[in-house]
């Protein structure tokens, strides 16, 4: 079958919803934080990022206050516990530890995920020739299983994890123009994900269009077309992917 359209989507908060993951990460570096400091106030990591996803904590911590500033201007909350857990004192090695905790969680299904409402449908409506690729930094286990169980395994054409986003970004895109045979129509590329820097500027330095999941503002982004959940940006898609000109 001949691949006319190339569509790439993020994993964590584009196809795959719930702050089950990144809240288990921040739990795992607050005990990385108390194997070390004993004075570390408990459940530090995790308040300030419940606060970010707008669930905070009922009885938050000491501190909290304090620690929201190292977090400031993050693009999400991976990035937002990493950023705290570092001025906090956690090494690269614990955090790296505390992130393969997280995604066996997620893995392993014990952690609630969904998939944004009609995602499913969308894809079985795309024509033949669209060619849906998942692209993420997150390793293979840890994705491959929650695709399975959201329904989504079998609509994805091709994965490709541990892409090291965003500076390996570009490469990954290059290839997988030059493997449909679109190596010189960067339109016929559609980037979604939910983090501009990320997931959307490097295809759109490429001249691809993207679409932005703006579930955190991002004032900064210049997408081509944005909105705060997946399913509104759905007929952008339909309408890129039956573009013939």
């Amino acid at each position: 079958m001949t691949t006319t359209h190339v569509l790439v989507l993020d994993f964590d908060g584009t196809v795959c919803l719930g702050d089950g993951a990144v809240l288990t990460y921040a739990r795992l570096l607050d005990e990385a934080l108390a194997a070390t400091d004993e004075q570390h106030p408990p459940r530090l990591v995790e308040a300030v990022l419940a606060r970010f996803v707008g669930s905070p904590l009922a009885d938050e911590p000491e501190g909290v206050d304090e620690a929201i500033a190292y977090g400031e201007g993050s693009p999400d909350g991976y990035v937002v516990a990493e950023r705290v857990s570092r001025a906090l004192g956690v090494d690269d090695a614990a955090r790296s530890a505390a992130y393969a905790g997280a995604r066996a969680a997620l893995a392993e299904g014990r952690l609630e995920v969904s998939a944004p409402d009609g995602l499913a449908d969308l894809l079985d409506s795309l024509p033949d020739g669209v060619r849906v690729v998942l692209v993420t930094n997150s390793p293979e286990h840890g994705v491959v299983q929650p695709l399975e169980r959201l329904g989504l395994a079998d609509r994805v054409d091709e994965l490709v994890t541990d892409a090291r986003k965003p500076a390996g970004l570009p490469a990954v895109l290059e290839r997988l123009r030059a493997d449909a045979g679109l190596a010189d129509r960067p339109d016929r590329l559609l980037s979604v994900g939910d983090i501009w820097p990320n997931d959307l500027e490097p295809a759109a330095a490429q001249g691809s269009p993207t679409a932005l999941v703006e579930r955190f503002a991002a004032p900064d982004a210049r997408p081509t077309h944005r909105a705060a959940t997946l399913p509104e940006l759905y007929p952008a898609v339909r309408a890129w992917a039956t573009r013939t000109s």
